[in-house]
């Protein structure tokens, strides 16, 4: 049977997609995306084999034109929601065994039948496997080889990516394309308004497309003769097979990476336990095949007694007929047999008369002759012959009435058997029935039957109880297992986290609004202090040497420990989501005093003079009421710990650059133009410097005090570092003067 795969996923602007995005990638094109004024480049993607526009026959009959670009800009155009599905994938497997024009017929075929189903337009793309050459240690890294420990993709992976639209195509002036901006079609609504306007639900409609597509694909491997495809699953075909479980893409390229995982692991369990059953299948077959010609030759033996029986019972009324005239000859030889004894006293009298003739005879023999008495002698003798025959023809004249009674009773009972000839013949045919029954319980009595019935349900609980516990262990192992995999997959994204693929790129001006799958800034920030802890400092070559080791780093501790860093590995859009709703407080009030603080600016500016040392100046008076407040607001117990964070951050912040403004203000003032405006800047700043160093003492780093030093140079001051204490320090040609912060 023909492996069937059929998928179908939604591209959404929730996940951060877009239309022309997608269609560009599973083309291999290049298409400009208008609504984010982006071009997206993809013509070099390797393994696209063909790429082709279907649109519904109510459109070709207009003879509409369109391209691939002006679909899905339109389709982009025509949502408005910032969740909006754009479009839906559906992806299907393409028989390997099938040559590359009849793949590509088939594809084109389902996609025009989904289009006129679903009144959309569909983009086919069909993709090949993508071969790598042989790992080569010497080549080089952008040359597409096989990575140490990579496995190339299965070579019979043909598939294609049909892109459809989720609104209908209708006609604008002109005869140019449009969408229904009002209107889905009703294969995106909801299960709720499906029912409502009596739709089955959307499982059952992918069941249904799914059967459209394996009835589509069973016509042209018919006619090649090749196995079918069944769009049932295991369970509705009756097989014993385990479906394998969902790797994803992480785990997938992992494993062809040649990092083992858990889930790839339990896969290949399945698969090893899917054969095993199928040849203990095949072997039940041949065994079940070789019962059924046993059987079958067994019934044909039985229907040919069956066809034999009227012979068999013809020849039984034969023999009883056969019987019957042998009991007639036998009683005529009784009548004889009992004339001849009646008359057998008469032969005795005859032959003793006889016997008496004799002895006269001999008499006058032995008078006459010399061998009478050898003759004598042997009369004699002949009479005592004759004497044991004349007994046992008396005793057989005694048995005769029972040998004639016992040869009726045989002729009564070959009668009898004679006449249930066929009863046994039915009953031979029911025998031949009731054996293709269910045998009888053997139990005939209740309290055996109630017995053994106990037994049954104790036996069935114990296997109910081994078969929770069988699942309950592998439930275990499967958690353990996801678990596993899923360190092993935050280990991966951790080591990588720095690629130009999975992190916004400096100095290019990238916008997490454009690129939502990539870490932010602030994420990667976040990961780099988690990688340090950890004693991680990323080389690309080395991460699959290291991976192992970091998913043993990766305990239930460090992760309780570094819960922010976790979550973006785990899924940084909806951590950047979650930080933007918690943090949106924090940013509202810093939005706040900037514009107050911007406002205080322009006012000093305006005092101070219209020149960049009097801007910084400026901005350098107002820091200390700017600290103020965000020193307020990161004291506050009703804010929230991600807030108050910030708060601490946007200070430390304000300090660092506070010092680098006093060094810049300072050396400024060689700018100025007079004498007046120089003494001013330097009251100001004077008064403002005290206050600050002395607030925050304890947050200035020894840099921030070498900024400050350097910029005081410019009039003789400066502040001193002790071990214990820090100083500001005024120095002049004659003495210098100590001010305590």
């Amino acid at each position: 049977m023909t492996m069937v795969h059929f998928d179908t996923k939604a591209i959404s602007r929730k996940a951060g997609q877009s239309a022309v995005a997608c269609a560009a990638y599973r083309a291999g094109d290049i298409l400009e995306d208008v609504k984010y004024g982006k071009i997206h480049d993809y013509s070099r993607k390797r393994g696209v084999m063909s790429a082709d526009i279907v649109l519904p026959l109510s459109l070709k009959a207009l003879g509409v034109s369109v391209d691939r670009e002006m679909v899905w800009n339109l389709a982009e155009a025509a949502e408005n929601r910032s969740d909006s599905r754009v479009a839906r994938e559906w992806l299907i497997n393409l028989p390997y065994e099938l040559s590359e024009k009849e793949r590509h017929t088939l594809a084109l075929e389902f996609a025009q039948k989904l289009a006129d189903d679903m009144d959309v337009i569909a983009d086919v793309c069909i993709h090949r496997p993508v071969m790598k050459l042989p790992f080569d240690p010497d080549a080089k890294p952008s040359s597409k080889r096989l990575r140490e420990g990579e496995e190339n993709p299965d070579p019979r992976n043909f598939h294609a990516h049909i892109l459809v639209t989720t609104r209908a195509p209708t006609l604008g002036p002109n005869k140019t394309l449009a969408f229904d901006p009002k209107l889905k079609i009703p294969f995106e609504w909801s299960n709720k308004k499906r029912l409502a306007h009596d739709l089955p639900s959307s499982m059952k409609e992918i069941k249904r497309i799914r059967k459209m597509w394996v009835d589509t694909a069973n016509v042209i491997l018919a006619e090649k003769n090749l196995p079918l495809m069944d769009a049932r699953s295991y369970k509705d075909q009756e097989l014993d097979q385990q479906p394998t479980i969902k790797m994803g893409v992480e785990a997938t390229a992992m494993e062809r990476l040649g990092i083992t995982t858990e889930k790839g692991n339990i896969n290949r369990a399945i698969i090893a336990r899917n054969k095993m059953v199928a040849e203990k299948n095949h072997q039940q077959g041949v065994e079940h095949e070789q019962r059924t010609t046993s059987l079958r030759r067994g019934l044909a033996w039985t229907t040919q007694t069956n066809t034999r029986l009227p012979i068999f019972i013809g020849d039984t009324k034969q023999r009883a007929d056969s019987t019957q005239r042998r009991i007639i000859d036998t009683t005529s030889g009784i009548t004889w047999a009992t004339e001849r004894c009646q008359k057998i006293p008469n032969g005795i009298n005859t032959v003793n008369n006889r016997i008496k003739s004799a002895d006269d005879g001999i008499k006058w023999a032995t008078d006459h002759t010399e061998s009478l008495p050898k003759l004598i002698r042997d009369t004699e003798q002949r009479i005592k012959d004759t004497e044991p025959n004349l007994e046992w023809a008396a005793k057989k004249c005694e048995n005769l009435p029972k040998r004639a009674a016992h040869s009726k009773q045989w002729v009564t009972a070959n009668a009898k058997r004679a006449g249930r000839s066929e009863h046994i013949a039915a009953e031979i045919n029911q025998g031949i029935t009731e054996r293709a029954k269910p045998a009888p319980s053997p139990f005939d009595n209740e309290y055996e039957r109630a017995f053994h019935e106990r037994k049954r349900q104790i036996d069935q609980k114990t296997r109910d109880a081994a078969r929770y516990a069988s699942e309950a262990e592998q439930n275990t192992r499967r958690i353990k297992a996801d678990t596993l995999d899923k360190k092993k997959v935050l280990a991966y994204r951790l080591l990588t986290r720095n690629h130009d693929s999975k992190r916004l790129r400096k100095g290019r001006n990238d916008k997490s609004e454009h690129y939502p799958e990539k870490f932010d800034y602030r994420q990667i920030a976040i990961l780099n202090e988690f990688a340090h802890s950890l004693g991680i400092h990323t080389i690309e070559k080395e991460y699959l040497e290291k991976h192992e080791l970091v998913v043993d780093m990766l305990s239930l501790e460090v992760m309780q420990n570094n819960l922010a860093a976790i979550n973006i590995l785990v899924d940084n859009q909806k951590e950047r989501s979650h930080n933007q709703t918690v943090t949106a407080d924090f940013y509202d009030f810093i939005a706040k005093v900037d514009k107050q603080r911007a406002e205080q600016v322009q006012q000093y500016q305006t005092r101070l003079g219209r020149n960049d040392t009097s801007r910084v100046t400026a901005t350098i008076m107002t820091a200390q009421p700017y600290l103020v407040a965000l020193t307020k607001y990161a004291n506050n117990s009703e804010k929230t710990d991600e807030n108050r964070a910030l708060a601490e951050q946007h200070i430390n912040r304000t300090i660092r650059l506070t010092a680098k403004q006093y060094e810049v203000a300072y050396k400024g003032l060689d700018t100025l133009m007079n004498h007046d405006s120089v003494q001013k800047h330097v009251r100001e700043l004077g008064d403002s410097l005290g206050r600050f160093t002395t607030d925050y003492a304890e947050k200035l780093s020894g840099d921030d005090l070498r900024s400050i030093n350097n910029g005081l140079k410019v009039i003789d001051t400066g502040i001193e570092i002790s071990n214990t204490s820090q100083r500001v320090v005024t120095q002049n040609s004659a003495q210098p003067t100590y001010y305590s912060v």
